[in-house]
């Protein structure tokens, strides 16, 4: 039997020739209170079968990875990477192999890429490789060179009409304002409408962190929140309905942010410690610095929403990078067209949880560990790793009592671990295919202590 209490709280809430000559190019170029045994047995035998799904592992309720691993898509011989030519570079070294697989991933839609490299002007070409190097596959099969073209030339055009957005860093200008896409939302062409939309309205506006607060009231004033599906709206379709899910709000407000030049990215945790349910929200770059807010829900200043609480006492925070995760980032998963950072040190002082797993006294390697939290009446996973060859794992939390898993089917083993005080720890476990699962025990929250204690 499991005995988890936590107090709650409230919330509201691109293959023709022209394909062959952009190979071509690129080719010369590189030379709670609850007694659920039966829900955590259940949870981790979905984790090691592996019927535990994205949306149980990173994002909650209808989370996904922004696109899948492209390594898992069958590979195919182009035209592309076939017909080469000796053709002048015009694609930069660091650009060759992203640019020639995603013409290769782009399949019959190669033409329209190859296309939008062949007309891009000299300052466009390099933001333009950015974009159709992370690109996830589905788009890279069905758009459109001028959609392309637009969204380089508008992205660089904000950095030239906006006054803030000329001091944005190039790479941080490539991760966080070129991406046409924030989630799994339709690819639409949003840029130009939102950009007429908000120049008028910020005309006034002398600094980023002004401009960015009224981009907000201009979203807060159009969107409401109202549960949708899991699905996620576009950018217009939630415009033009009034309403949408947190994910959907984020989506318009991020895009917002990005066409007059100001950085923002997708942020979730995937399950509260502290309350049921999960939550997404916009982080965006303000002089130097991610700062948070509520996507369409304006506050007069940012670092300010009414999640503030929940989020200082969150498990993990997730944010998303359109391409590689920087220096100073905490890289929590890294795939060849998007990563996934974990943010939680802007948030709260976390610790730093190290699983060592072993397995007929030797370490374990490439073993699924499993860490979770206890939410809408069951144990829900907030972070997933694999244990390396040292058979090591590790995550950044904040404070709290967690459940970690490790192991398959036919070994396994789990232990509680606390996290306090922003220490670090570090927990041992030991394979065995005779562990089974009968306890009880105490699920602790810092949050949910200061409540039961007002």
């Amino acid at each position: 039997m499991i005995r988890a209490r936590r107090s709650h709280k409230t919330r509201r809430g691109v293959v023709g020739s022209a394909a062959a000559r952009a190979a071509a190019a690129v080719c010369v170029a590189k030379g709670v209170e609850a007694a659920v045994c039966v829900a955590a047995l259940v949870f981790c035998a979905a984790v090691f079968t592996g019927a535990a799904t994205a949306a149980d592992l990173e994002g909650g309720p209808g989370r996904e990875p922004a696109d899948a691993d492209p390594g898992d898509a069958p590979r195919r011989e182009s035209a592309a990477m076939t017909t080469l030519t000796d053709l002048d570079p015009a694609v930069p070294s660091e650009y060759v192999d992203g640019v020639l697989r995603s013409l290769e991933l782009a399949g019959e839609n190669a033409d329209e890429i190859a296309a939008a490299l062949a007309a891009a002007s000299e300052p466009d070409v390099e933001p333009l490789c950015y974009l159709i190097t992370y690109l996830p596959p589905v788009d890279l099969a069905t758009v459109d060179s001028r959609f392309l073209l637009e969204t380089v030339s508008l992205s660089r055009a904000a950095r030239e009409r906006f006054p803030w957005a000329s001091s944005v860093p190039e790479d941080v200008y490539l991760a966080y304002v070129l991406s046409p896409r924030v989630s799994q939302e339709p690819l639409e062409n949003w840029r130009p409408y939102l950009m007429e939309q908000l120049s008028e309205r910020l005309a006034g506006a002398t600094s980023m962190e002004e401009a960015a607060l009224e981009v907000n009231r201009w979203c807060g004033e159009r969107v409401a929140y109202k549960p949708t599906q899991r699905r996620d709206q576009g950018v217009f379709e939630t415009l033009s309905s009034g309403y949408g899910r947190c994910e959907e709000m984020m989506i318009v407000h991020i895009s917002a942010l990005r066409s007059v030049g100001i950085p923002a990215r997708q942020t979730w945790t995937p399950y509260w410690a502290t309350t049921d349910n999960n939550h997404a929200w916009t982080e965006l770059w303000v002089d130097g610095e991610w700062r948070y807010t509520g996507a369409c829900e304006p506050r007069d200043a940012l670092d300010d929403a009414w999640f503030n609480d929940a989020a200082r006492n969150a498990a993990i925070v997730i944010s998303s990078v359109f391409g590689k995760p920087a220096a100073d980032d905490e890289a929590y998963r890294v795939e060849d067209r998007f990563s996934l950072v974990n943010s939680i040190a802007r948030y709260t002082a976390p610790g730093r949880l190290t699983v060592s797993v072993s397995r007929d006294a030797a370490p374990a390697e490439g073993i699924p560990v499993t860490v979770s939290v206890w939410n809408f009446g069951a144990l829900r996973a907030v972070a997933r790793q694999r244990t390396g060859a040292d058979g090591v794992a590790g995550v950044t939390l904040g404070d709290g009592t967690y459940f970690v898993c490790a192991g398959e089917p036919e070994a396994w083993a789990w232990k509680l671990c606390e996290i306090s005080e922003a220490r670090d720890t570090l927990i041992e476990l030991v394979l065995d295919e005779g562990t089974t699962f009968d306890a009880v025990f105490r699920m602790d929250y810092a949050g949910a202590r200061d409540h039961d204690s007002e």
